[in-house]
């Protein structure tokens, strides 16, 4: 009886977790930005910084 009771109650317990997981609210589309979006320009490069040292490179040689 012992045995039954623990198998009910896991299924029971992973029953409540998987449901409760279910019900996502509002729309599952993407939400409109608040700035506007531009398109990206592949022409364009990032800017190369300055190689900086950090302590750890002190360390490492």
């Amino acid at each position: 009886m012992g045995s039954a009771l623990r198998v009910l109650l896991t299924l029971v317990l992973v029953l409540t977790i998987g449901l409760s997981a279910c019900g996502r609210r509002g729309s599952l589309e993407r939400p409109k930005p608040n700035y506007p979006e531009k398109v990206a320009d592949p022409s364009t490069k990032m800017s190369k910084a300055p190689a900086r040292r950090l302590w750890i490179d002190r360390l490492l040689e």
